[in-house]
């Protein structure tokens, strides 16, 4: 009865039932039965080896699976998902070295406040394994004050520019980058991609950096400390960020189950944290969904879901069968850059995004500076060449597709 419910052709196909169920640190007596189930209905494991590594869950589901259902795994798929998760495990711990160098070379040395999220500072904090945990990059909060030493410094000591790709490290060229966005990405001496951000959310001011950098914690790793966001920060933010990429990464589930299960987690203390950023729809379909995608009755549990967690669930099978098209496609239709659904937000607020939205092509970019550099004083001509370099752009564009 089992086998037959697990390899029904309803969705979400087995596959993905699969990994719904690997993306946990732990799995139940309930999971572990499921598991072997949904093994028996995978006929092409190279398949599914790429689709766990596409969603950033291969180590972790060949860990479960090594211990679970061996005997399930043809020995040349067993062998070449070890494969894979070595160089995925070898490349997650150069991440975390390159953490550490930028901490040393870059962060100490100028004494700038800053916090790690994501990445693997979570992993060190919250895995048992953090070799598990798929790092491609490192996300990094400073002060918007220490953005232009600190990226000056970096350019200056080889790291390059990566977004935007023309960044110098001259003083007039850092000030006008960091008024066009709040993230400026670097890559380290071994090509690792750092983003380093002057505010979480885009435009919604739902975080204060003075007042996350003031209440951060410290996290010792080997012989560097590290500085984190609080547990119930964290969790909130994840909720909010995961969110508004309609969890298209099974990785963000095995994040928020392994804050779950940290002796610092609170769920008050959570709540707390959601009321105070207007935030707690967004933790409620969270929450749901994780219950949701943990459920070996799957099927039986997504009849319960709220309004919301449906809406959610939907957007999530969505992107992971669709990919990243998918998530553009549903990206369009988002209410605000910082909210997938309107519900997390107010029609005010939904309002203004949208007049943003339509002035957004009228607002100059580093480009427009690269192109031509002009001082301070001067930069209000961006305004009038940037609409007519964008026209120029589309006619050109047209053209050579006619």
């Amino acid at each position: 009865m089992l086998r037959d419910s697990a390899c029904s052709t309803d969705s979400p196909p087995p596959m993905l039932r699969l990994l719904f169920l690997l993306a946990r640190l732990e799995l139940s007596k309930a999971q572990e039965r499921e598991v072997i189930a949904l093994c028996s209905c995978i006929e092409d494991w190279a398949e599914l080896m790429r689709y766990a590594r596409d969603t950033f869950v291969l180590p972790l589901a060949y860990r479960h699976l090594c211990r679970f259902a061996p005997t399930l795994l043809p020995p040349d798929a067993l062998a070449e998902m070890r494969r894979q998760c070595l160089v995925i495990v070898a490349q997650n711990l150069q991440v975390a070295a390159e953490q550490k160098r930028l901490v040393h070379e870059l962060l100490a040395p100028l004494d700038t406040p800053y916090l790690f999220f994501k990445g693997p500072a979570l992993a060190a904090r919250y895995y048992d394994d953090p070799g598990v945990r798929c790092c491609g990059d490192i996300d990094l909060l400073i002060p918007r004050s220490r953005f232009p030493e600190l990226i000056a410094r970096a350019l200056r000591s080889g790291y390059q520019p990566s977004d935007p790709p023309w960044l110098t490290s001259d003083q007039t060229a850092l000030d006008f980058a960091i008024s066009r966005q709040s993230v400026i990405n670097i890559l380290t001496p071994a090509g690792i991609e750092v983003e380093v951000h002057y505010q979480l959310d885009k435009r919604a001011a739902l975080y204060d950096t003075d007042a996350l950098l003031a209440a951060r914690e410290t996290l010792q790793v080997g012989d560097t400390t590290l500085h984190v966001m609080p547990t119930n920060e964290l969790f909130v933010y994840l909720c909010l960020h995961n969110t508004r990429h309609y969890w298209s990464h099974l990785h963000w589930l095995v994040d928020m189950d392994a804050l779950q299960r940290h002796p610092d987690f609170d769920l008050a203390a959570v709540y707390a944290c959601a009321r105070k950023r207007g935030l707690t729809a967004t933790v409620d379909a969270s929450l749901e969904l994780d219950r949701l995608l943990a459920d070996p009755d799957l099927d039986g549990a997504a009849n319960e879901l709220s309004q919301q967690g449906r809406a959610l669930y939907q957007a999530c099978l969505a992107t992971l069968q669709g990919g990243l098209q998918a998530e553009l496609a549903l990206r369009r239709r988002r209410p605000a850059p910082e909210f997938a659904f309107g519900w997390q937000t107010t029609r005010s607020y939904r309002i203004t995004s949208r007049l943003r939205r339509w002035a957004q092509p009228f607002r100059p970019s580093y480009f427009d500076y690269a192109n031509h550099p002009l001082p301070p004083g001067w930069q209000w001509l961006y305004y009038l060449t940037h609409p007519c370099r964008k026209l120029r752009s589309l006619i050109m564009s047209r053209r050579s597709h006619s």
